[in-house]
């Protein structure tokens, strides 16, 4: 048997392109009310349906047209990270109150410092050998080097024990929220998007300016320090830039 046989020109499997069309037909009866030929569609024989079917179609021949550049490989593996923006979606929408007791227990709270202790040991291994050299290799070499790519079920944990501690100690109502050293980070959060478009720039320039300079850690200190700086203003001037464009429509109002 020829497995060529069964690739379109491009190689890609035409059973996909079959399939992925079946979907697109099956989602269209599906959707027609008092339609007795919708009565062929795969959702009236069993739990799946077309639409099942015409996602998984979809992540599957993402991953092969999905490559990053230059390298083609991945800093983020998306179909795993997006566990974490689902996960505070679903936090957000009603998960706090499922977790409530949980947030409270104190056995919890051993736990997650246990964790957080290990996890600590554990990258410092990684950052210095000799410290590294002194646990078992299966150990070792089960969290390091850190997959960060494919977003290891370790970090997860990691990120939920760190999140656990911070809504814990750190309450919504704080009043320490409102000091006057918080508030340009806080202005920084509420400009995500502008100020991360800037701190991508800025990385930039600030490893073109150290790799070009001396390179010592007073230049260092000096960079990070103006990449903050201006990171912030931008905040600032975002912020300011929205503030008049909303007196201008009421005065026009």
């Amino acid at each position: 048997m020829n497995i060529n046989a069964n690739l379109t020109a491009n190689g890609r499997d035409i059973r996909l392109n079959l399939f992925l069309g079946l979907a697109n037909w099956f989602i269209f009866l599906d959707h027609i009310p008092n339609n007795f030929v919708n009565w062929i569609t795969a959702r009236n024989y069993g739990f799946s349906g077309a639409a099942d079917l015409f996602i998984f179609i979809s992540g599957y021949t993402t991953a092969t047209n999905l490559a990053s550049f230059p390298e083609g490989d991945w800093d983020f593996n998306p179909f795993c990270w997006q566990l974490l923006f689902v996960f505070g979606a679903c936090v957000a929408l009603e998960g706090a109150s499922q977790f409530r007791a949980t947030h409270q227990s104190t056995i919890a709270l051993y736990f997650a410092a246990v964790y957080l202790a290990f996890a600590l040991v554990m990258t410092m291994a990684g950052r210095f050998p000799e410290f590294g050299a002194m646990f078992p290799a299966w150990l070792f070499d089960a969290f390091n080097p850190n997959d960060k790519e494919n977003l290891a079920p370790y970090r997860v944990l990691h990120f939920i024990v760190v999140a656990f501690f911070v809504t814990r100690f750190v309450p919504e109502d704080w009043s320490g929220l409102n000091r006057p050293i918080f508030r340009p980070l806080v202005k920084c959060g509420e400009q995500s998007l502008a100020v991360f478009c800037a701190a991508v720039f800025l990385s930039f320039a600030g490893h073109f300016i150290l790799t070009t300079s001396s390179g010592s850690v007073v230049m260092q200190l000096l960079v990070s320090a103006t990449g903050i700086a201006v990171m912030t203003s931008t905040a600032y001037y975002i912020s300011w830039s929205k503030q008049q464009d909303a007196g201008k429509t009421l005065a026009h109002a």
